[in-house]
């Protein structure tokens, strides 16, 4: 019975190289994932932040934006964030880059890279008005109800 030495076999020396090339995409997409989730969350905070206020959206969004998006994109660059407003809605979208030069010249990375986006919108509701206006209402209709308890 012969010992084993050490030696790859052919099979060994064609699957290690697939295994580890599994591994760096895994790793590779979550970035991808990662970044498009946070991606996401981001637009929709501004949105968000942009309908409460009561100044322009795109004022607000650049005034927020650096804070809000920070140094969390891991893996990618800084995304590019737009504004726009149609009527009571306001609509902010990013898009960025995976920074990833690994598997380039291979069939699996896309020669443009990977690049994602995405969007987040709100509707400017004019809280503070409406509460205004159910208090107002409440206080007409109690001042009414002690009217016609008192005749």
């Amino acid at each position: 019975m012969r010992k084993f030495k050490g030696y790859m076999t052919l099979e060994a020396s064609l699957v290690v190289p697939m295994i580890i090339c599994v591994f760096a995409l895994l790793i590779y997409f979550s970035y991808y994932l990662y970044g498009r989730c946070i991606l996401s969350q981001d637009t929709y905070i501004l949105a968000f932040r942009a309908s409460i206020s009561s100044e322009d959206a795109v004022s607000v969004v650049s005034e927020k934006e650096e804070r809000v998006l920070g140094r969390k994109y891991f893996g990618a660059n800084k995304p590019v964030i737009s504004v726009s407003t149609n009527g009571k809605e306001v609509r902010v979208s990013g898009k960025t880059t995976v920074r990833s030069r690994a598997m380039g010249s291979y069939f699996l990375m896309p020669k443009s890279g990977w690049d994602y986006e995405a969007a987040g919108k709100a509707r400017k509701l004019e809280q503070i008005e409406h509460i205004r206006m159910v208090k107002r209402v409440k206080d007409i209709g109690e001042n009414l109800l002690n009217r016609k308890d008192k005749s």
